[in-house]
């Protein structure tokens, strides 16, 4: 993570230890959720409006899966633990209010309680899948054009590496311009040259 007060000789003295570990560093903006906890808390987003909305942990799970991750979203929410995952959603919040809001369901959670079911308004397992695309391909926007990351192929490396992203997809990115979402939400896709983002 590169700050403002950051010399290049701390960065290039991180990069030798990245080197000497065998890790794959990728270079990003001081900025909240950075990439990985970003990306998967605007997932976490849409699905937790789905449970708002009367959807089911199966529903939801599934939806995701469908992508060949490693987990489900409801084991990893286990494993982060609900009151990590409600402090980083309002973290996000603060931040971005239109892209990340609060949810009851994991307000409740995060209490030790059940879903919550705001309205009874629930969508198909494709649906949740296509408004998850949908906002990742809205969130990778956003960390390119804040500068978070310099190229999409620096989102795809923090989401394989560091979230199992499924190889044989290519990466999100790659994935999102094939399936075409990219170009329905952004009106381009991320394989276009680097330029096109400022």
């Amino acid at each position: 993570v590169r700050t403002p007060p950051t010399d290049d000789v701390t960065l290039a003295t991180v990069w030798a230890v990245t080197q000497k570990l065998r890790k794959r560093g990728v270079l990003v903006r001081d900025s909240p959720g950075f990439v990985v906890n970003r990306l998967l808390a605007r997932q976490s987003s849409v699905l937790t409006d789905a449970l708002d909305h009367g959807n089911t942990v199966d529903d939801t799970d599934e939806a995701v899966l469908r992508l060949g991750v490693p987990m489900a979203p409801s084991v990893l929410l286990q494993l982060v633990g609900p009151r990590v995952a409600n402090h980083v959603r309002h973290t996000l919040h603060e931040a971005w209010p239109e892209r990340f809001p609060l949810s009851a369901t994991l307000e409740s959670l995060a209490e030790g309680g059940e879903p919550v079911v705001v309205e009874h308004s629930p969508r198909t397992v494709d649906e949740i899948h296509e408004a998850v695309l949908e906002a990742l391909a809205d969130e990778v926007g956003h960390l390119l054009a804040d500068g978070v990351v310099a190229e999409a192929a620096d989102v795809d490396t923090c989401l394989l590496l560091g979230a199992g992203f499924p190889f044989w997809l290519g990466g999100i990115t790659k994935h999102l311009d094939q399936t075409g979402v990219s170009e329905r939400v952004l009106g381009r896709t991320f394989g276009e040259p680097a330029a096109t983002h400022a």
